[in-house]
């Protein structure tokens, strides 16, 4: 199993990068130079890449080496596959002869399949000139540096290749994120999210990245609170990345699910900050995150969502309008996600969970919940969380918008906490709960919509609308005005039979 960091580097930046001198002090040795020819073999039906698994042929001089790898698992930016190869006589693939290797009794079969066998084709290739040397670290782990510059063909399309791996030989993977920033200091790097095999097939079937949801999070009964922070931490990291591809093509639903996944980790950092504090700067960092992201997804449920709500009125002005502001904005958040700000956060967070950084001076205080089991530590965080959204309730409003928001970030932060530890709880009693929230969420999800709806309208008037514009605003403001009225009616004995819900005793 590999597990190796991947970060993207300018076209410019790849011959700075190849001399730089804090690579270049750690080599043990002369970087060695290949140029590589890889063709990625498939069925007709991508039946390999559908499964999972990629198959690759290496032309390396006059050596042919054939590759199978599984999809990444892991967290942003560092990759875990499981990887298997063997010498050819030739460029043609033999996946019969690599099912040998493979005991994952599901891949070997499927490399013996003869539909697959006999199907095989050659679907895009890549054309590289590799920098490949060893570094050791200060703390001695060794780690395999890899420069590729290149191109992915596609047919007639080309993509271009500009990536470093640093590649972990040994010893703990926290390092690796440590000689990323320090790089990262002089020359702008950005995490790489896709392997070139999945830019590849990216290529060839043209479609954008599907967005990617929360996976549950796995705690086992004996895991300690800190190892299962850790766990959280990088699930949620995940999520977030893992959705970077398909926010940078515009996609309404991945900027969605990254926001998702950044509110996840925000939610989980809350719940810990008085036994595992994270780093003012970092949090910072956070919160910038956070904001750039936010405009571009209110005004994509105004023009998707709320609009489609009103009835009674042609509105095809304000949502046409509404449309092209989210556009716009989409746009204008790209910039923050090739900021090295961006990238310095992502390794950051990696660093954070990954080295357990919240030990100060490298080990934990005697007497620190994180030395305990997770399933005994648990209960103070999640009746903090039960406690807080509580006393929102009792003490809210319900015609007080700011207030009902707050509320609804509470039995969020509820819902996290649960789902997060999730496996140590009684079903009987965690399964109701999450279920309660969520729909007291989307409940309270949908009175804040009009909230900010009617925020995003005064925007609107204040640009000086058209007539046409102007009478749908109009309209809608007052519809909108009704629905809250309406939904909110009904929303105190909702509050209060979700204050009586207990997940703990």
């Amino acid at each position: 199993m590999e597990t190796e960091l991947k970060l993207t580097v300018a076209q410019g930046d790849l011959d700075r990068l190849r001399d730089h001198a804090l690579l270049a002090g750690m080599a043990g040795a002369t970087p060695e130079e290949h140029q590589l020819r890889d063709t990625y073999y498939d069925t007709p039906r991508l039946d390999l890449w559908h499964n999972g698994l990629t198959l690759r042929v290496r032309a390396d001089g006059d050596t042919w080496i054939q590759t199978v790898k599984t999809a990444s698992a892991g967290s942003a930016g560092l990759h875990e596959r499981g990887e298997w190869e063997s010498a050819l006589a030739g460029p043609e693939p033999d996946p019969v002869n690599l099912a040998r290797q493979v005991k994952q009794k599901r891949i070997a079969e499927l490399l013996r399949t003869p539909d697959i066998v006999n199907q095989l084709r050659p679907v895009f290739n890549n054309t590289t000139r590799r920098t490949q040397w060893n570094v050791e670290l200060p703390e001695g782990q060794q780690v395999e540096c890899v420069l590729d510059a290149g191109d992915i063909h596609v047919g007639g399309r080309n993509a271009p290749i500009g990536e470093l791996e640093l590649e972990l030989k040994r010893g703990d993977p926290t390092p690796l994120f440590e000689l990323a920033l320090a790089l990262h200091a002089e020359i702008p790097l950005r995490i790489a999210n896709d392997s070139k095999a999945a830019r590849g097939y990216a290529l060839l079937d043209g479609e954008a990245p599907a967005p990617v949801k929360a996976v549950p999070v796995h705690l086992t009964k004996k895991m300690r609170l800190e190892e299962a922070l850790q766990c959280m931490g990088l699930n949620c990291l995940q999520q977030l990345e893992a959705n970077v591809p398909g926010v940078l093509t515009g996609s309404v639903e991945s900027l969605h699910q990254m926001r998702v996944g950044l509110r996840r980790l925000r939610a989980l950092l809350d719940m810990f900050e008085d036994i595992a504090p994270l780093p003012e700067t970092v949090r910072d960092s956070l919160e910038w995150l956070a904001g750039e992201l936010g405009a571009a997804r209110d005004w994509d449920v105004l023009a998707g969502t709320t609009i489609e709500q009103i009835q009674g009125a042609d509105l095809g002005t304000l949502r046409a309008t509404a449309e092209q502001r989210a556009r716009d904005l989409h746009r204008a958040l790209l910039p923050a996600l090739y900021q090295p700000r961006y990238t310095q956060l992502i390794l950051q967070l990696n660093g954070w969970f990954y080295g357990r950084q919240w030990r100060a001076g490298g080990a934990l205080p005697a007497d620190s919940p994180l030395r305990q089991r997770a399933r005994d530590a648990m209960a103070p965080l999640l009746e903090k969380a039960q406690r807080r959204l509580r006393k929102r309730i009792e003490a809210l409003d319900e015609n007080d918008a700011p207030a009902r928001h707050r509320v609804r970030i509470a039995a969020k932060k509820a819902r996290y906490a649960a789902e997060f530890f999730h496996d140590l709880l009684p079903a009987k009693a965690a399964k109701p709960y999450i279920r309660a929230l969520s729909a007291l969420q989307d409940k309270l999800g949908l009175l804040n919509d009009l909230a900010v709806a009617g925020t995003l309208f005064d925007e609107l008037e204040q640009r000086g609308p058209t007539d046409d514009l102007k009478e749908g605003l109009t309209y809608a403001r007052g519809y909108v005005n009704a629905m809250a009225a309406a939904e909110s009616h009904h929303l105190g004995g909702a509050l209060h039979q979700i204050a009586r819900l207990k997940m703990t005793g």
